[in-house]
């Protein structure tokens, strides 16, 4: 790797982790002999062949961890596993499962893959797309003191944004907006507002009104601030990014804060 250099705008930490993890993925791969034979070897071809199923079973076993059920391809490896011992029996999705929890648990190929799957992930999709999301937040940082409930929120939402989890970053921007009604608008000021509660409590479209009639936002930043919420029940409830996407939703999120802070 070359030295770090101030100078050169596309140095990437997260280029040099990539690199790092891969290097650690050819010597795993080169101490199981998964990719063929090394010189001298004392593994014999049957053993290696064992070995190369048992990276093939982590493999599969990898997307599980996000579906939570076993996958027909880990159910396949399983059985072909099987298979390659002699052993005749059919292998469903809870064999398959039983089988790759104890194989994580007793060998090391299956609990590394995993370790080793993680790190690429971390370092070239989830790292290397924060270094220019990050950008995007800068442009947002202002002189703004928050309530602690919508700086607990807004930091969720920025950190979710971040790491790459928009539609999520979504959802917490409408809930940085509630905690920011309730501080901003207590009960005694809806009343002297003349705003009458939805249902058993305030709901946004309450509070909004209520900005509206405070001159804190305009017609046109209700409006935005009731975009935030469609976008949050499109991102629960139907298909995310279509109200707005995780950057619209941020700077919007940030302008209303503005707004209401500033009148406080």
């Amino acid at each position: 790797m070359e030295a770090y250099d101030p100078n050169d705008n596309d140095w990437s930490p997260s280029a040099w982790l990539g690199a790092y993890a891969q290097g650690l993925h050819d010597e795993f791969s080169e101490f199981w002999e998964l990719d063929g034979p090394s010189e001298n070897s004392e593994i014999t071809e049957d053993h290696r062949s064992y070995l190369r199923h048992l990276k093939a079973i982590a493999d599969a076993l990898t997307p599980c961890l996000h579906s939570l059920s076993a996958s027909n391809a880990l159910v396949g490896e399983a059985s072909a596993w099987f298979d390659e011992l002699g052993v005749e029996r059919k292998v469903d999705e809870k064999l398959a499962v039983s089988i790759a929890r104890a194989l994580h648990k007793n060998h090391a190929i299956v609990r590394d893959t995993i370790k080793l799957d993680l790190a690429s992930t971390a370092a070239e999709v989830l790292l290397s797309g924060a270094e220019t999301r990050a950008v995007f937040l800068l442009a947002l940082i202002a002189d703004r003191p928050l309530p602690d409930r919508a700086a607990a929120f807004l930091d969720r939402a920025t950190k979710l944004y971040l790491w790459g989890f928009g539609p999520e970053a979504v959802v917490m921007c409408a809930s940085v907006l509630e905690a920011a009604y309730e501080e901003r608008f207590p009960p005694e000021e809806m009343f002297r507002l003349q705003i009458t509660r939805s249902g058993k409590q305030y709901e946004a479209h309450d509070y909004e009104q209520a900005a509206l009639a405070a001159r804190i936002f305009t017609k046109a930043e209700k409006d935005l601030a009731r975009k935030v919420y469609r976008a949050r029940s499109d991102t629960l409830h139907n298909v995310p990014n279509t109200t707005l996407s995780a950057e619209e939703a941020l700077n919007a999120t940030a302008g209303l804060l503005d707004r209401l802070l500033a009148a406080t």
